[in-house]
């Protein structure tokens, strides 16, 4: 893979107090809890090529894109982590935009 080193993104605090970390930390337990999750996250067998979990993710390498490196998606490590990290984000989302009002 040949292209510039990304930089490395600010360690900014997305919270603008403790009340709203607090805030963020209850809801994602709740919604671990429950097992909610977004649509859009590819967590859904509707959202899949064919009806089973993808065992790897092509991505286009190269000076064209012509070439593809499989990443293997081993479903009990990345199915969990996606399912986190969607949680997560729906979370941080709703919890950001709620402060913003």
């Amino acid at each position: 893979i040949h292209h510039e080193a990304i930089s490395v993104p600010s360690q900014i605090n997305p919270f603008i107090n403790d009340k709203t970390r607090w805030q963020f930390s209850a809801t994602l337990i709740e919604v671990i809890a429950e097992d909610i999750t977004s649509c859009d996250c590819r967590l859904a067998a509707n959202e899949w090529e064919g009806d089973e979990y993808p065992i790897f993710e092509a991505i286009p390498v190269g000076r064209q894109g012509s070439k593809e490196l499989h990443v293997s998606l081993a479903e009990p490590i990345w199915f969990n982590r996606e399912r986190l990290w969607c949680q997560a984000l729906l979370v941080l989302s709703y919890v950001l935009a709620a402060g913003q009002e």
